[in-house]
């Protein structure tokens, strides 16, 4: 029977794991809808849902009875916490013909893998859409996150309400409409998008970001600290050559080439477990790949770094391991660079932000005079204490006073002043909340 099993044997891909994992989201295929198996072979005649849809197909149906099914098909997200689980699922697709692995001309087009000719040795694979999609995922799943998949951004929007759990990352094979307007209102959960496509169409090979004034709707939003500053682009191309696909079809062999955000997502998740996130998730010690090669790096003298810099999109270093060079965010090319364009001190702030409005919500309809803003000014000092490493204390200031507020007004003013460690500027993060 076929099994996409091959793809996560220990010979060929490495697995990292982790005591504090990322929660990174995916959006891979769309709306469930059931297949009808009318096509060659026995192949569905219409699309489930992409990926998302064979998966909630095989975790609702193929696992019945109902006794033992997984999910159901009203399921808006599936989570995966290791790639074994999620290659599990699809693997119970293997008794339906063609959903795994089709030949060309046999109906199957909406499966995973079909097969491209020989080359006099093997029998060549190519990736239909949802084993690109497939690739993406196992490939972020090595770095040791947990993956939450979609068919849309509602499936995010659930997932968050039923765990009370906030994306810290979403992953995106191309920056769309639909991703980026979810993340306007998502203040704590970074985008990683690929650059554009190049000349000759390859996605994560241009020097230039994604039009986020027409992704986001507003030119307004491609600025501050809205949205730009939790976008995260990024120019690399990883390929895996040759990987031994022989539990899928006998003698066969699969090379490809995808966007590198998968594993830019995996340096997300070392820097979470290492309690780097508010350094950075560049250079050599956590940010190499695993599984692959990276095709498109640069060297540190080339005059492309200054332009990928200036566009706010990031590269890979051409050095021995190759390693991801640049941690900067934005929506808009800017040649100044402050530490507020660094995805470390970002992700600072957002995480100060949502501190600061948990403790401003516990104040906010008590009397707004000295004695309680003193007990704010006590609390947000102790919510400093899990950053201390990674700001200069000696800069730090944190106002809630007659300066910023009125005496019994109905409006609760906080700001703190923090200096990253990693830069020579301090900024301020501004809290008002409002009864």
């Amino acid at each position: 029977m076929p099994s996409l099993s091959s793809f996560i044997n220990s010979s060929q891909y490495s697995l990292e794991s982790t005591t504090n994992p990322l929660l990174a989201g995916m959006q891979l295929g769309s709306t469930y809808t059931a297949p009808v198996f009318n096509g060659l072979s026995g192949a569905a005649g219409n699309d489930p849902g992409g990926l998302f849809g064979w998966l909630v197909y095989s975790r609702s149906t193929v696992w019945a009875p109902a006794t033992t099914a997984k999910g159901n098909t009203t399921a808006t997200y599936i989570v995966y916490t290791n790639p074994q689980d999620f290659v599990g699922d699809l693997n119970a697709l293997s008794g339906i013909t063609s959903c795994l692995i089709t030949a060309p001309n046999s109906g199957g087009t909406y499966g995973l893998f079909q097969t491209d000719g020989t080359d006099g040795l093997s029998i060549n694979l190519k990736a239909l859409t949802p084993g690109t999609d497939f690739l993406f995922a196992i490939n972020y799943l090595a770095y040791g996150g947990n993956l939450i998949i979609t068919g849309s951004p509602t499936g995010f929007n659930n997932y968050q309400a039923d765990t009370e759990n906030v994306l810290d990352i979403i992953i995106g094979q191309a920056g769309t409409t639909q991703l980026c307007q979810w993340m306007i209102n998502q203040p704590y959960t970074a985008g990683v998008f690929p650059s554009v496509a190049d000349a000759s169409g390859v996605t994560g090979n241009g020097y230039t970001l994604s039009n986020y004034t027409a992704l986001l709707g507003s030119s307004a939003l491609t600025t501050g600290s809205t949205v730009a500053n939790r976008l995260f682009n990024v120019y690399g191309l990883k390929t895996v050559t040759a990987v031994d696909t022989t539990t899928l079809l006998s003698n066969s062999k699969l090379t490809y080439t995808i966007p590198a955000v998968s594993d830019v997502g995996g340096f997300f998740t070392r820097a979470k477990n290492r309690n780097e996130t508010y350094l950075t998730v560049a250079g050599i010690d956590r940010a190499t790949v695993l599984n692959g090669n990276i095709i498109n790096p640069i060297d540190w003298q080339d005059t492309l770094k200054t332009t990928l810099r200036t566009n706010r999109v990031n590269f890979f270093v051409n050095y021995n391991p190759k390693f991801l060079g640049s941690d900067l965010v934005g929506a808009t090319a800017n040649s100044l660079i402050s530490s507020d364009d660094r995805i470390g001190p970002s992700r600072l702030r957002s995480a100060l932000s949502q501190s600061m409005t948990s403790i401003g919500l516990k104040y906010l309809f008590d009397l707004n005079d000295a004695t309680t803003r003193a007990q704010v000014r006590a609390e947000l000092q102790s919510a400093l204490d899990p950053f201390v490493s990674y700001i200069d204390t000696s800069a730090t200031q944190i106002i809630c006073d007659s300066s910023n507020n009125t005496n019994n007004s109905s409006t609760l003013n906080m700001t703190v002043i923090i200096k990253p460690i990693l830069s020579i500027d301090s900024f301020a993060v501004n809290v008002t909340l409002t009864q």
